[in-house]
């Protein structure tokens, strides 16, 4: 993976914990400076958003970098496209690689990446379209790794340390549409309730 010639600085979009397990190990051992960029207004319900910021946050410290963090925003956005189909999935990408490429020009990178790219279940030529697309004419190079190969070892190295391993990519229909929709649902009444418990913090679904 020689690619990380070509650039001087690295910001690596994050999704979750897991899928950035393999990509940073690799990135880390070619001796890439790489900064991680939470950033998934996807992602709901906001229990579901803390698990797995929690998780991207052990990863940056289990291999010490460094990492920019977006907070949790509305997802409704994600409600009103749920009958677009793949229309669905390239506006979820266009807005988080925008905010990316954004990133990248405000706070001196000189290329981007995504953890997404490691996932066989992603539409991997929809999010190498759009990151070239979004990032063309700025100075910023999307880098077009290709960490599929890697992906399942990623997993292995995910469970070897304790990270939660989501079973639903991440919006308000993916969810619904899972066939793991109960358990997840239950799980988050029961992180919800937990919160409450313990800080007085209610995390709103």
């Amino acid at each position: 993976m020689n690619q990380i010639s070509t650039f001087k600085k690295l910001l690596l979009h994050v999704c979750c914990g897991p899928c950035a397990m393999f990509p940073l190990r690799e990135l880390l051992k070619d001796g890439s400076d790489v900064t991680l960029f939470f950033y998934n207004p996807n992602i709901h319900p906001r229990i579901e958003w803390k698990r797995r910021f929690d998780n991207a946050q052990r990863v940056a410290e289990h291999y010490q970098v460094p990492m920019i963090v977006n907070e949790w925003s509305d997802s409704t956005k994600w409600r009103m496209r749920e009958g677009d189909g793949d229309k669905r999935c390239l506006f979820c990408y266009e807005t988080r690689l925008t905010r990316l490429v954004q990133e990248a020009m405000e706070s001196g990178f000189d290329a981007v990446s995504s953890t997404l790219l490691v996932s066989p279940y992603q539409k991997r030529e929809m999010i190498l379209d759009v990151g070239s697309k979004v990032a063309n004419d700025t100075g910023i190079v999307f880098v077009p790794f290709d960490w599929r190969g890697g992906f399942y070892e990623g997993q292995k190295m995910a469970r070897e340390i304790g990270l939660y391993r989501q079973k639903y990519c991440g919006c308000i229909v993916s969810l619904e549409t899972s066939s793991f929709y109960e358990k997840v649902a239950r799980e988050h009444e029961q992180l919800a309730l937990s919160e409450c418990l313990n800080c007085g913090v209610r995390f709103d679904s």
